[in-house]
């Protein structure tokens, strides 16, 4: 009996994933002006991708006190939007040890 390779079946989810440097101290709005510059910035693309898949940006917070905080300019809060990226967070306070 002949071997057969097995049959490829195109997966129904998955995802691109981009990453950029940590910044201490922390800049959330750099980093994503960082991950612009990797991405067309051509409206009309983002505007087909978006109706066909979800686009977000996920951010982990690793705080080292307990009152930190950062905040965005107003142009990446419009590119984000301009492009319906939804911004997500993780938020880890100090340790107590």
């Amino acid at each position: 009996m002949e071997a057969t390779s097995p049959r490829k079946i195109p997966a129904r989810t998955g995802f691109w994933r981009l990453q950029v440097a940590d910044r201490e101290p922390g800049n959330l709005d750099a980093q994503i002006k960082e991950l612009f510059s990797m991405v067309s910035s051509d409206l009309g693309v983002w505007q087909i991708l978006t109706q066909r898949f979800r686009a977000d940006i996920f951010c982990g917070f690793f705080m080292n006190e307990t009152n930190e905080g950062g905040s965005l300019e107003r142009d990446t809060l419009e590119a984000m939007a301009q492009r319906r990226i939804t911004l997500e967070f993780d938020i880890y306070g100090p340790s107590s040890d």
